[in-house]
């Protein structure tokens, strides 16, 4: 019979899906309830601006085809953001809307580089990075984390070849929580202005950082002609609003040129947004209590990074402090268990499911002629090394109310003292 591509099969899956579909799998065979500290799920609702302005454009039959770019309103309020909150210089034209900030990321990539090319990712990421550069054809390279997470910049320069086409920033990050100073961020925007690289800049959590504010490398640029410009920016209403199933994102383009390939890029791949919940979100950014909704939720993400803490530091689990984002990389290597052991038995014996760290670190191997190094498997899931850094972690996500997440922490350090005592450490 005919075989799938060899890339399709050579994918690695995301490490938080699979835990998804294990605490679904648990749940639905009975037993109670399984406390999800694996997904970066809000348990907050969206804003009643939201959910109004999304049934009143269902009401009123907006329910058609929207353009490929997306709603004019809803552009034009995002170019009004990104200019005001985010220091771009950005136009309406250079807005794209995507169904969710996955196909912002794919779509942007389409455009930055072509099969065989290289792109800088940070060595613990987002899986979605590789396995989207790896469905188009690309290569990536990892540049070094230090103390806290904390990009080492003086290794960024040497990862630079004649292959290289771009560098990723995600600030603040998933999965560690890290949020990069504006002297990191500048440096790394530095590099690819001296190399001729583009910048893509994921700023999905733009609006959790608990100390400070955050900092846009694209206004760094913001002054410069537009034929000098690199930066594109991705932003989520999924985290801010708390629209995950909403599925929407957009992108801020550098130039109205690379806006207009990403509109292009589109048309095959989604032809567009869904039209009610681009005015579902044009509510968000119009809703006068905007601030104080994404401040409550930034407080509650802070007071839970506290307990998160408080729980994992006596236990040994924690030994640094996230800054942004809502996420944790424990340490499990005092109970003498890997993350993923720690993850798979956490969520037989105590109902927790929390996602392995070594997801977030796998290490594609390539060739001389730059393809993939692995065999395919039966399960779909191929081997690949990963990181070491990662291979005593699992992240926590503090996005569930408190009541689940120091639920779900009791039951984590006791499984964790539990393996310790059993393995004498």
């Amino acid at each position: 019979m005919p075989q799938p591509s060899r890339r399709s099969q050579l994918i690695p899956f995301s490490p938080i899906r699979t835990m998804f579909r294990l605490a679904d799998e648990m749940e639905r065979a009975g037993g109670g309830p399984v406390y999800r500290l694996h997904v970066g799920d809000p348990d907050f609702a969206p804003p009643p601006a939201v959910v109004e302005a999304t049934a009143s454009a269902l009401r009123a039959g907006k329910t058609h085809y929207a353009p490929t770019a997306g709603v004019q309103e809803l552009r034009v309020a995002i170019a009004e953001k990104a200019r005001t909150r985010n220091g771009l210089k950005a136009d309406t034209e250079q807005v794209i809307i995507t169904p969710g900030s996955t196909q912002a990321l794919f779509a942007t990539l389409e455009v930055l580089f072509g099969p065989g090319d290289e792109v800088l990712i940070p060595e613990i990421y987002w899986p979605n990075y590789v396995q989207e550069v790896l469905l188009l054809g690309g290569r990536p390279v990892f540049y070094p984390l230090g103390a806290g997470y904390q990009p080492e910049l003086g290794a960024l320069k040497g990862l630079i070849t004649p292959r290289t086409r771009a560098i990723m920033i995600n600030s603040p990050s998933n999965p560690t929580g890290a949020v990069f100073p504006e002297a990191t961020l500048r440096a790394m925007y530095e590099t690819a202005r001296d190399h001729d690289l583009w910048v893509l800049s994921d700023e999905a959590y733009e609006d959790f950082v608990f100390s400070g504010t955050h900092i846009s490398p694209g206004s760094f640029e913001a002054s410069l002609p537009e034929s000098e410009r690199r930066v594109f920016t991705l932003f989520s209403f999924s985290k801010s609003y708390a629209m995950t199933g909403f599925r929407l994102g957009y992108i801020i383009a550098p130039t109205l040129y690379v806006a207009t390939l990403l509109r292009k890029c589109q048309e095959p791949l989604v032809a567009s947004a869904g039209m009610p919940i681009q005015w579902g979100a044009l509510g968000a950014l119009l809703d006068p209590i905007r601030d104080a909704g994404v401040g409550k939720m930034r407080d509650a993400y802070r007071r839970r990074r506290e307990i998160a803490l408080e729980s994992l530091r006596p236990a040994g689990m924690a030994d640094y402090t996230p800054e942004g984002a809502f996420y944790i990389m424990a340490d499990t290597s005092a109970t003498g268990m890997t993350g993923d052991e720690f993850a798979v038995a956490l969520l037989k014996e105590e109902r927790v499911a929390v996602a392995p760290g070594t997801g977030f670190a796998i290490l594609p191997r390539f060739g001389a002629d730059g393809s993939i190094q692995a065999e395919p498997s039966p399960t779909g899931a191929p081997e690949y090394p990963t990181n070491p850094k990662a291979s005593h972690r699992v992240r926590i996500a503090f996005c569930v109310s408190d009541e689940e997440l120091k639920e779900g922490l009791t039951r984590m350090v006791r499984f964790a003292a539990k393996r310790r005592a059993k393995a004498g450490v």
